[in-house]
């Protein structure tokens, strides 16, 4: 049986670096994709470079060949964590006034009556919502609701148990 190391020297000098170049490009990769960094991070990180240089023959080769170098770059970018939003919480009502979003429960928030509101807020889609409800979840549990897209009047009963209302200007109460 022969020795491996006097076959291989017999074989062609391509053939026996035939398999640096995708080493070294594997190498590479591995080696720049483990350094992704930590993505809590606000501030993106310097991109990771390797460079990986092997050999590229052994001493009996007919014709040096230049080194194998492979370069692989990956930058990585990582967005800033969204502040936390705080959960929406409607303002009470002010005297015979309602704010323009929030769900007011009726007898306690705001009290019955006709209100006013002159429409959508001003930098929306255009589209005021309001409901009156019967304190359930669900379509069932709506009485009556609208989009307006100007002015509106609504009238809160004493049998509502709730009052919803979203992206209107303030409801003021005439009655």
């Amino acid at each position: 049986m022969s020795n491996p190391v006097q076959n291989d020297s017999k074989r062609p000098v391509y053939r026996r670096v035939r398999f640096v170049a995708p080493a070294a490009l594997i190498v590479g990769i591995a080696v720049g994709a483990a350094g992704g960094g930590d993505k809590k991070n606000s501030t993106p990180a310097a991109a990771p470079t390797a460079t990986v240089t092997l050999p590229a023959a052994a001493a009996k080769a007919p014709a040096p060949l230049p080194a194998a170098t492979v370069t692989a770059t990956m930058t990585v970018t990582a967005e800033a964590p969204a502040a936390p939003v705080a959960p929406s919480t409607p303002d009470k009502p002010k005297g015979d006034t309602i704010g323009g979003d929030g769900s007011y429960e009726v007898g306690v928030d705001v009290q019955p009556g006709t209100y006013k509101s002159k429409g959508p807020k001003a930098g929306g889609i255009g589209i005021c919502y309001w409901e009156r409800n019967n304190g359930g979840d669900g379509v069932g549990s709506i009485i009556a609701n609208d989009n307006v897209q100007g002015p509106a009047t609504i009238t809160i009963k004493s049998g509502d148990k709730i009052f919803k209302t979203t992206a209107c200007q303030d409801w003021v109460k005439t009655g």
